[in-house]
């Protein structure tokens, strides 16, 4: 009992000087009085570039958010790949990257990821065609084809999909006979599904959402599949160097949803069209 007694007394030593510690970025927001964030070129609504006013995407919305709080100014930097959002925070360059990332385990060699903010899933939008039809004369109770995994049943699919993206390596091990390839973007992965040069187009479930709301017209000749079959946690990354503001982002962004703000997001860009741009809808 004693034992016990000793070891309470020294985490509750430890603790206010764990939390005591500075934070060198949070110093640098500071004194700068400049919140720098890098952000995803080629994932609208999370970015959107030549956005409409009051909507910037998703990921700036939020990232605006924590530079309001330190009362500083927002500069956004459009990266491309994971490994320019690393560079980025490894040289200092960047304080987050706020840019749609899947945390996994293969990243985590270069940054450290915060706790998630949004929950997607592998999702994906299938040729109609390919799919067997409804039996005739039935009232269908049972959607057939709720999450991707109900593909397996399915003959002859092909998957185009982001180059060594989470979504790729998915598919390498869910569907390791299939015929699956992959493209370095998302966009140029959709244009082979409209092209018919393949039958199904696997992404996140939240670019899924996105397409459709550009497109509504898209649900005529291809069906949404986005039932949560596999956790993706799209995270906010750091440098591996400053534990101290890990903590306060993770705080940050448990209060974010908690009041509801995150919430109020994913409605404005995922449950509505007011986003989309006047070319793209075209």
């Amino acid at each position: 009992m004693k034992l016990l007694a000793g070891f309470f007394f020294y985490v509750f030593l430890i603790i206010p000087s764990v939390h005591a510690q500075s934070s060198p970025t949070i110093d640098k927001i500071k004194k700068t009085k400049v919140l720098t964030v890098s952000v995803n070129e080629f994932y609208d609504p999370f970015y959107i570039e030549n956005a409409k006013e009051n909507y910037p995407g998703l990921d700036v919305d939020i990232a605006q958010a924590y530079a309001s709080f330190w009362d500083v100014e927002l500069k956004v930097i459009p990266l491309r790949t994971f490994d320019q959002h690393a560079r980025m925070l490894e040289k200092g360059e960047t304080q987050i990257a706020l840019a749609g990332l899947s945390s996994s385990i293969l990243r985590f060699k270069d940054v450290y990821f915060t706790d998630p903010y949004l929950i997607s899933t592998p999702s994906a939008l299938v040729s109609r065609s390919i799919l067997p039809p409804e039996p005739e004369g039935q009232i269908v109770t049972v959607q057939l084809f709720r999450t991707i995994m109900d593909l397996q049943s399915v003959s002859g699919i092909s998957y185009s999909v982001l180059s060594n993206s989470s979504n790729h390596q998915f598919l390498k091990e869910t569907f390791p006979k299939a015929q699956v390839f992959s493209y370095f973007t998302s966009e140029a992965a959709f244009n082979e599904l409209k092209k018919n040069n393949v039958n199904c187009f696997v992404a996140d479930s939240f670019y899924i959402m996105a397409l459709l709301q550009k497109n509504p017209s898209l649900r005529a000749s291809y069906l949404p599949i986005t039932g949560l079959v596999q956790e993706e946690h799209i995270s906010m990354a750091v440098a591996k160097r400053d534990v101290e503001f890990l903590y306060h982002l993770n705080f940050f962004i448990k209060e974010f949803k908690r009041s509801g703000k995150m919430q109020v997001l994913v409605n404005k860009y995922f449950k509505s069209d007011k986003w989309v741009q006047k070319e793209v809808e075209k």
